[in-house]
């Protein structure tokens, strides 16, 4: 994500346990005929990733008090935080992904990257946490993987962390602004990488492309966040450049996605071998900055069933992208009016099948979501 992306909005906001709709808005998709409504579901301070549980509660993080927060089934936001990890959150670090456990309903737990702060002996670093939850209240925090940033750079931090339909966890780094990084093998950043969760922590997953390391897709500058289709399996991943080509990628294992010291707009960085490289299903320059993403599979909207969906940081918009038979194409993208409301951050399916994204803007931070009308 650019350097400017987080500066947007930094203030704190006063947050109601009261529920805090707004009225709904209805509108009609031109492309399908889906009459749906879009509302404010709640305001929320600088709301980066969102994570619905079984029950039906919404967790998120704040991106810039390092506070995880929850709200329950029928949209009652916790008074008071889940967890608080003490966070540094200039520009692009922050509270940044979540994910609940495969296991929750046995376990409980909770993952979330965020940026720890630095002191005198330790670097910042991004550092991706588990914790316990019940009753909504946290505890015993374990840090399973820490990237310190030792150059000091704010921007493309990537944080996002997700697990596959095996519980696998897959997590994506940024390159911290240091190109030659996402196609240095030996570092973990520029990088999305897949792991088992064991009793000894984490390990790099067997099958992996690359034995014995955590590595799944290199070549990458800052992807911000991905999903998996439920079709196949395959990732879909968002990409920010620089000055262009942010892209939606179809992230395969073991391929190199082109950016890296001396890239060139259009091309790939100096050296790729082109036998592993996969350009970007598409591309956007000027830049857009594609940030959530997901594949809709409910069937509370049929005719967007497995579509594509993502936010335009820059424009606050929604995407639907219409996937080729086999599934590894964009063959056309339309944007859904949203009445107003800005897609700019995150992006998940809720348990009635609507849609719900966060933004921040002129009203502050805030979760909207988008529901069938019909």
């Amino acid at each position: 994500m650019k350097h400017t992306l987080w500066i947007l909005l930094l203030c704190t906001l006063t947050l109601s346990s009261a529920h805090a709709q707004t009225p709904p808005t209805t509108l009609t998709d031109a492309e399908t005929g889906v009459t749906y409504t879009v509302e404010r579901y709640l305001p929320a301070n600088y709301p980066v990733a969102l994570a619905f549980a079984p029950d039906g509660r919404l967790f998120y993080t704040e991106k810039t008090t390092g506070n995880v927060r929850v709200v329950s089934a029928d949209g009652i936001l916790q008074p008071e935080p889940v967890i608080h990890l003490p966070t540094t959150a200039q520009v692009e670090r922050g509270m940044l992904g979540i994910a609940l456990d495969p296991q929750y309903d046995e376990n409980g737990m909770i993952w979330v990257v965020h940026t720890a702060e630095g002191d005198a002996q330790n670097y910042p670093a991004n550092n991706l946490v588990r914790f316990y939850e019940e009753n909504g209240i946290g505890g015993d925090p374990e840090i399973m993987l820490s990237i310190p940033n030792e150059v000091g750079t704010l921007i493309h931090n990537g944080g996002n962390v997700h697990f596959d339909a095996e519980g696998f966890l897959y997590l994506s780094v940024g390159d911290y602004d240091v190109p030659a990084n996402a196609q240095d093998l030996t570092v973990l950043q520029g990088k999305i990488h897949r792991f088992a969760v064991t009793d000894e922590g984490l390990m790099p997953a067997l099958g992996n492309p690359f034995e014995g390391i955590s590595i799944f897709a290199y070549g990458l500058r800052n992807p911000f966040d991905f999903t998996f289709d439920p079709e196949n399996g395959r990732i879909f991943a968002t990409e920010n450049g620089d000055n262009c080509d942010d892209e939606i990628n179809l992230i395969l294992p073991g391929f190199n996605y082109g950016q890296g010291e001396g890239y060139v707009c259009g091309g790939t960085a100096t050296g790729v071998d082109f036998v592993r490289y996969l350009p970007g299903l598409i591309a956007y320059t000027p830049t857009e900055a594609p940030t959530g993403i997901v594949v809709y599979d409910d069937p509370a909207i049929p005719a967007w069933q497995d579509d594509l969906f993502y936010c335009l940081w820059n424009r606050g918009a929604l995407v639907r992208a219409e996937l080729n038979e086999a599934r590894n194409a964009i063959i056309a993208t339309h944007e859904i009016d949203l009445g107003g409301a800005q897609c700019r951050i995150d992006i998940a399916i809720g348990p009635e099948g609507g849609l719900y994204f966060s933004m921040v803007g002129e009203e502050g931070g805030a979760i909207y979501r988008l529901v069938s009308a019909e």
